[in-house]
């Protein structure tokens, strides 16, 4: 700003030499000043989002849970805002403010045992309300223990180059037809819906692209092929894949009438039911991701490899026959009998509603936490287990007989006792029901209770503790985030009650939180970080913040001054900026003065609930301190504190009063508040709407529009040759 003389007239109060080093006329302000900003609008570059997030979790009976709220995909670089606890009786609360380019956050609930789910939510308004269970339903069907596991080194693949109909078809059917394919490079698309087509494939691609297809007869030969799209439905009164080479692969959804006995290799990815017996011949491949559905009997015959990493429910027996091979990754649900007479590897959960057979010479190995639960249990052969316990879970009758038995990494759960044990358990294999298997996305069961340990017994566990050892605090919440180079910016103007030259750099300050609360969500503690970056003006400028706290509320203090004769707790950083800093780092040609840093730190007496403390600027403020102490200038909409002179409203260019502060008569304001840590502010003299010509159409929208003008570097969003950066 520049040198002015304030008349009395004007003011009827003082005549001073104001904050700017020439003496030349004010500028005209051009752009900004001829715009007129819609009612109530507060300059604001973010929005308060209300949460209130609860738990379905049974899994912990009364435990706290850890709520935690992202900014981004934490898995992809999501920087942590708010983090509380939430139990099957409270909820997690918190108002946030939010910059408005966030329009999704990730919510991330910690169990007491460390597990955690995820949810993705997008920000439709300004108030979010969800309950999180076990499971998080954004979570894909995949175990959490899988590791690479290979079938066999020689094992086919079952990923299609392509599943759909918009590339590569050299016949495209829309119509009710018979498909004959016999050229190898041919590929037929069909792409009608409500249509039935019968196939005889002895060569070449069909994709089924169509809704409500009814396929009367389908026989795949040789190296045939058949996918079924992602966006499908098919009906199959029959499905044959006959060749050993030829393949099935569904995205889509299948059923198919009767049973379904297929050769070759077979892929499910998608949902695939069968409304009798699925067999699996000798000599095939098959691999289920998806969700896979049979009415009847499931058998896998010899020489058969089967991967399953999605679900499996068989409405009567699962049968695998000698020389097969089965490796479960996720959830086999068999509702009558689990019959294994060859080898089954399971990393998941295998659920038995009748009884397994387990029979002499077979391979039955365990892995991991993985769990069998079964009604009854028939052992004529021996379980292994492999790596973490593992647990078989029988709810009726045992009967181990000679030579059968558990060995290695294996805890045998028989909730009523063994009943007939003539066989062994060994290698750390013991009898037991105590050992915690967690529910997952997989394993739909579970077992047991996590054990938790709460060294400091404030009632939060030590995995969602931030503070172990300390019965006092629990969890960190921060303004903007916990990034390590997250902050928002604070840009005053110093001439109110006029209007002064607008380039906003007269205090530049940004500032960062963090919340201390304990386990109950009560605010603790206030830590923040503030830097001076520049004081574009000879106006001796204090810099304070005002915070929803009584001054008697307020503990220990360090880093600032709690000022006297205030209501609220008021913390001031300083009280002349011109003897912060040396240079006003706002005119290139001059020296460069450091940032400076303060580091504020005070424990909060009184322990409000962060639902009404919150997280956001709180009431930052500046004043000239050779004018008096009244003369305190707040972002808009913001209110004095007990020492501002509430004379000065309505005075000059202040339009203050009937529920509105800090705004003139067209609502022009005195500082914005950008939340960008490296917020390129104005040089000396330049009105901020020159430096960013999108900040005129952001303020004309009411915010709507151009919400990134301070971010956005492309060509129109700002002009360099305005903006400070040195």
């Amino acid at each position: 700003m520049k040198r002015y003389l304030l008349i009395a007239g004007v003011l009827g109060l003082f005549t001073v030499s104001s904050c700017k080093r020439s003496e030349v006329a004010e500028p005209k302000i051009t752009n900004l000043d001829n715009i007129v900003v819609p009612e109530g609008f507060t300059w604001e570059n973010s929005r308060e989002v209300t949460f209130s997030i609860g738990i379905s979790d049974t899994r912990f009976q009364d435990a706290i849970h850890r709520i935690a709220i992202y900014d981004g995909d934490p898995s992809a670089g999501g920087a942590m805002i708010a983090g509380g606890a939430a139990s099957l009786v409270s909820s997690f609360n918190v108002k946030v403010s939010l910059a408005s380019v966030i329009n999704t956050v990730y919510v991330v609930k910690a169990a007491p045992d460390g597990s955690e789910v995820i949810e993705k939510v997008e920000l439709n308004g300004n108030n979010v309300s969800l309950s999180i269970g076990a499971q998080s339903i954004t979570r894909t069907l995949v175990a959490s223990n899988v590791l690479p596991r290979l079938m066999s080194s020689g094992s086919q693949s079952a990923v299609s180059s392509s599943q759909d109909c918009s590339t590569g078809c050299t016949t495209t059917i829309t119509t009710s037809t018979q498909v004959n394919s016999n050229n190898d490079n041919e590929v037929v698309c069909i792409t009608g819906s409500n249509i039935t087509v019968s196939l005889n494939i002895n060569g070449g691609t069909v994709r089924i692209c169509g809704s409500n297809v009814l396929v009367s007869d389908a026989n795949l030969n040789n190296t045939s092929k058949l996918i079924i799209a992602p966006s499908a439905s098919v009906t199959f009164n029959n499905l044959s894949i006959n060749g050993s080479s030829s393949s099935f692969e569904n995205y889509g959804t299948v059923t198919v009438n009767g049973s379904f006995s297929p050769g070759g290799i077979t892929s499910n990815n998608g949902t695939l039911t069968v409304k009798n017996d699925f067999n699996l011949n000798s000599g095939s491949t098959f691999t289920n991701s998806g969700i896979l559905n049979i009415a009847m009997s499931m058998n896998v015959n010899t020489s058969n490899v089967s991967l399953n990493t999605g679900k499996i429910i068989t409405g009567g027996d699962f049968k695998l026959n000698g020389g097969s091979r089965f490796i479960n990754n996720c959830s086999l649900w068999i509702k009558n009998q689990f019959h294994n007479n060859s080898e089954m590897k399971n990393y998941g959960l295998i659920k038995v509603d009748n009884e397994t057979v387990i029979n002499g010479g077979s391979v039955t190995a365990l892995y991991n936490g993985a769990m069998l639960k079964t009604v009854n249990m028939m052992m004529n052969g021996m379980v292994t287990g492999s790596g973490s316990t593992s647990l078989i879970k029988v709810s009726a009758r045992t009967v181990i007989n000679g030579g059968a038995g558990a060995t290695g990494a294996i805890q045998y759960c028989d909730q009523n006792g063994i009943e007939t044990n003539y066989g062994s358990f060994s290698n750390g294999a013991a009898q037991g029901c105590s050992l915690y298997i967690p529910v997952t996305a997989c394993n739909s069961e579970g077992n047991g209770v996590a054990p938790v340990k709460d060294s400091d017994g404030d009632g939060a566990a030590d995995a969602i503790d931030a503070y172990p050892d300390d019965a006092l605090r629990a969890f960190n919440n921060y303004y903007p985030s916990n990034s390590a180079s997250a902050a928002s910016t604070l840009a005053f103007e110093d001439r109110w009650p006029l209007k002064g030259d607008y380039d906003l750099n007269d205090i530049i300050i940004s500032y960062r939180y963090n919340i201390i609360t304990n386990a109950q969500n009560n605010v603790v503690q206030v830590s923040a970080t503030y830097n001076l970056h520049a004081t574009g003006g000879t106006y001796q400028n204090g810099f304070g913040v005002e915070f929803p706290l009584n001054r008697s509320d307020v503990g220990t203090l360090t880093g600032g001054t709690l000022e006297a004769g205030q209501t609220k707790a008021v913390v001031i950083l300083f009280n002349n900026s011109r003897n912060e800093q040396n240079s006003w780092n706002t005119r290139p040609e001059e020296a460069l003065a450091a940032v400076k840093t303060y580091t504020v730190n005070f424990n909060v007496q009184s322990r409000p609930p962060l639902s009404s403390f919150g997280l956001g600027s709180y009431n930052p403020f500046i004043w000239h301190s050779n004018l008096g102490r009244g003369y305190e200038t707040h972002l808009a909409g913001k209110t004095p504190t007990s020492l501002a002179n509430a004379a000065l409203f309505g005075t000059g260019d202040d339009r203050t009063g009937s529920g509105k502060y800090y705004v003139t008569e067209k609502g022009h304001p005195w500082a914005v508040d950008v939340p960008q840590s490296s917020f390129n502010y104005p040089i000396e003299g330049v009105d901020i709407s020159r430096a960013y010509p999108n900040f005129v159409k952001w303020a004309g929208s009411g915010g709507v529009s151009y919400t990134d003008w301070f971010s956005n570097t492309a060509q129109g969003y700002r002009d360099n040759s305005l903006l400070f950066l040195k």
